[in-house]
Parts: structure tokens; C-alpha cells; sequence
């Protein structure tokens, strides 16, 4: 049987027993049928997969008494942010699905000069994520945050070593080229919407420090190019691979 995985905080732990609550709960018992005795793994933000057995299951809880603990090994070693704007209809889904395994930290839409599309459920997303976070075995949660608009993404520039910007009108650059790419800790990567940025907005990205590349001579959409772009940082960093 399939060994499922569930999420808690840090203040759901008491000794080596673990409580998991509210939406994993629900999940837990009402959608996967999960009963006493049945072996889960438990993540609660520490970067650390706790299996155990679950012990009891109450009206709004489950406990779980851990057996063993181990180092995850599936967390992504990068710290890498993904300033996305938001796309027309569900793509922000498939979007949030994929990068999550491919190792995004964090996600942060947000409003450009070409951007359609205004309707978007924060809630919505970061179940996305979680789900993503269980299916690819990450024991980190990949946050997803409030929507934006691009003034407030380009003043947090700053909180990144590096700062990507793919841009379908680059005739130059490539992400294997960035200045600093091989040793920053923390990186953002910016990818707008079905229009692009606008060259207004490019020149005020590139002003406060982002580098513009080219993801090659084909225009992606909106919903591969984030995922060709954090593909490319894993791959130039060691992330993916043996």
C-alpha cells in the first residue's frame, strides 16, 4: 500500500506524536479513507519526513505516532522564487502544479500592462502546491502568495541575488550566461503573461538590477516559459539530475 503524505506544523508536534488537523484531515480521512494503523508520513516544515503509524482518529484530528525520522531527500536545494503574471483562465493551476515540482520555492502572480485576467484564489493555489509538494515527495512548502502588481515585484529585486527576466523580444543572453547564477542563494525569475512585458516595463526591470535573457529562438506561452526558465536554473545549478 501506497505510503501517503500529509502535512502539520511544528506546533502539531509533542513528542514523537504528531496531530495533523483541519484540511489534511479532511483529506486524510474523507477523500484517501485513511484509518487507524494505516503507516503516513508527516512533513511539518523542518525539512525532515516523520513515518509513523496513525494512533487515533478523533472528530477533527488524527494522531500519528512516529516511528522514524529521516532527512528529506527530495527538497529543493535552491531558493527560487517565481514572479509569474497572471494568466487567463486556469493556467495559473498547471502553472503552480509544475513549478512546484520542479523545485520553486515560491510563487507570487501579479498584474502587468498586458495582463487579461483579474480573477484569482490564493486559497485555491496553495492546495495546488500542497498537492504537488506530496506528489513529488517534497517535505517544503512551496508558498504561494497574495496577487500583485509589478511596481511591488520589482521593488523586492532587491531580496534576490539574482534576478531573471526572460523576454521574447531578447535578441541576446541566455539563462546559462547570468552574472552570479552560479553562486546566488536566493533567485527570482520573472515570466509575464500571453502579451509579454512591455518595454516600459522591461527598461524598469532591467533598471533595478534584473538580467534580461532569451529562452531561444521559439516564443513560449506564458505557462511553459516559467517552467523552461526554472528547468534551466536547476539544471545550470546541479538541482536536477543524479
Amino acid at each position: 500500500m501506497e505510503i501517503r503524505r500529509f502535512f502539520a506544523s511544528q506546533d502539531d508536534v509533542c513528542g514523537d506524536r504528531i496531530t495533523v488537523s483541519g484540511e489534511e484531515f479532511a483529506h486524510m480521512t474523507k477523500v484517501l479513507r485513511q484509518k487507524k494503523g494505516y503507516r503516513v508520513v508527516v512533513c511539518t516544515g523542518d525539512g525532515k519526513d516523520y513515518e509513523g503509524i496513525i494512533e487515533s482518529i478523533e472528530k477533527n484530528r488524527a494522531v500519528v505516532v512516529v516511528g522514524r525520522v529521516s532527512d528529506n531527500a527530495c527538497d529543493p536545494t535552491l531558493d527560487v522564487t517565481l514572479f509569474q503574471a497572471l494568466p487567463k483562465g486556469d493556467k495559473m493551476s498547471f502553472i503552480v502544479q509544475k513549478c512546484t515540482e520542479l523545485g520553486a520555492r515560491a510563487i507570487v502572480p501579479f498584474l502587468s500592462d498586458f495582463t487579461d485576467e483579474d480573477k484569482y484564489n490564493r486559497e485555491r493555489m496553495q492546495r495546488v502546491a500542497k498537492e504537488a509538494c506530496k506528489q513529488c515527495g517534497r517535505s517544503l512548502l512551496c508558498e504561494v502568495g497574495e496577487l500583485t502588481d509589478f511596481d511591488s515585484v520589482v521593488a523586492r529585486f532587491g531580496e534576490y541575488d539574482c534576478v531573471i527576466m526572460p523576454y521574447e523580444n531578447a535578441t541576446f543572453g541566455r539563462i546559462g550566461d547570468v552574472k552570479g547564477l552560479d553562486t546566488a542563494k536566493k533567485i527570482a525569475v520573472v515570466i509575464g503573461s500571453e502579451g509579454g512585458f512591455s518595454a516600459k516595463e522591461v527598461a524598469a526591470a532591467k533598471s533595478a538590477g534584473a538580467q534580461i535573457v532569451s529562452l531561444g529562438k521559439r516564443i513560449l506561452r506564458c505557462e511553459t516559459a516559467g517552467l523552461v526558465a526554472i528547468t534551466l536554473i536547476g539544471y545550470e545549478r546541479g538541482e536536477l539530475g543524479a
